[in-house]
């Protein structure tokens, strides 16, 4: 068990670690990558890294605070679940309705890797792999369809 502030210090090694490997992971694949994340142009939508103590995921993520606005973002999303999923070995995970903290209600596109910790360094290697290869193919795959939700939604 970490104290928190051995914590904060972990979480701190950990994303300045992940943005030496995204370095790495863009010579790899032969263009420079920045990460949208947040700044998708688009009010209640987002692009998140996202770790947990057991699983890491990548997400796209419909959180707008009006319900209505979150689940026609959502609806929108679906007519291009092809699109999204292009790419994936497996299909990501649709939930149109995802709990994330008690009452806050989100629409979410994740791909998951269970049964891993980011407080084992051991593990960092597997982890950086999978977020920088899922989240470079959902980021891509999402400015497919970037500037339709950008003109429907766009903030």
């Amino acid at each position: 068990m970490y104290s928190k502030d051995e914590a904060r210090l972990l979480m701190g090694e950990f994303w300045e670690s992940f943005g030496n490997y995204t370095k790495f992971y863009s010579i790899k694949i032969g263009e420079p990558i920045k990460w949208m994340l947040y700044k998708t142009e688009i009010k209640g939508l987002e692009l998140k890294f996202e770790l947990e103590k057991k699983e890491v995921r990548v997400v796209l993520e419909s959180n707008s605070k009006n319900e209505e606005s979150r689940f026609d973002i959502f609806v929108e999303l679906d007519k291009y679940r092809k699109i999204i999923n292009e790419g994936f070995s497996e299909s990501l995970i649709w939930m149109d309705e995802y709990e994330i903290s008690p009452g806050k209600i989100v629409s979410r596109i994740y791909k998951e890797l269970p049964e891993i910790t980011y407080h084992n360094k051991d593990n960092w290697p597997k982890i950086f792999e999978f977020m920088a290869s899922n989240m470079y193919l959902l980021q891509s795959n999402f400015e497919v369809i970037h500037d339709l939700f950008k003109d429907k939604f766009g903030k």
